[in-house]
C-alpha cells in the first residue's frame, strides 16, 4: 500500500469519526431515565451489602437473613433495570450494529474476491462502524458497571 493510499484511508476514517462525534445527539429520555434508575439501584445494592455486613458483624442471624433477601431483591431490580436500558437503547444501537454488519459483509466479500483496493476502504469502513457502535455503547452503558451490582468492567450488551 502506498503512503498516499494509507493517508487517504486514515483521513477518510478521521473525517467519518469526527463527523459522527459531531452528529451524536443526547441520549433519549427513556435511556436517561433508565440510567438514573440503575444508579439508584446500585446505591441500594451497596446499602444492602453494608447493612448485611453490619448485621452479620453484630451476630444478628435474623436480621442478616432479612438483609440477604433485601440484597437479592435489590440485585434483581438492578438486573431488571439493565434489561430495560438494553431494550430502550435498541433504537440507538441497532443501526450501528447493522452498519457494522454491512461493513464486515462488504469486507468479507471483497476479501474472498481478492479485491485488494476495495479491501483497504472496507477496513476503514469497518473501523469507523466499530468506533460508532463503541461510542454509542459507551454513551448508553458507560460507568454503570454490571447488571448484578459488581463493578468488574463495563457491561457490553449488543
Amino acid at each position: 500500500m502506498s503512503r498516499r493510499s494509507l493517508f487517504s484511508i486514515v483521513s477518510a476514517v478521521a473525517l467519518i469519526v469526527a463527523g459522527q462525534a459531531v452528529a451524536q445527539t443526547a441520549l433519549p429520555a427513556s435511556v436517561q431515565a433508565d440510567r438514573a434508575a440503575i444508579q439508584q439501584d446500585q446505591t441500594n445494592v451497596q446499602n444492602a451489602v453494608q447493612q448485611l455486613r453490619a448485621d452479620e458483624a453484630a451476630g444478628s442471624a435474623t436480621a442478616a437473613a432479612a438483609d440477604r433477601t433485601a440484597l437479592r431483591l435489590a440485585r434483581m431490580k438492578l438486573a431488571q433495570d439493565f434489561a430495560q436500558l438494553h431494550q430502550d437503547a435498541q433504537p440507538m444501537l441497532a443501526p450501528d450494529r447493522a452498519a457494522l454488519t454491512a461493513a464486515l459483509t462488504k469486507l468479507y466479500s471483497d476479501q474472498t474476491a481478492n479485491n485488494v483496493g476495495a479491501v483497504q476502504m472496507d477496513q476503514a469502513a469497518v473501523t469507523a462502524a466499530e468506533a460508532e457502535l463503541q461510542s454509542d455503547r459507551e454513551a448508553v452503558f458507560g460507568g454503570l458497571g454490571s447488571p448484578f451490582g459488581h463493578r468488574h468492567g463495563m457491561h457490553k450488551p449488543g
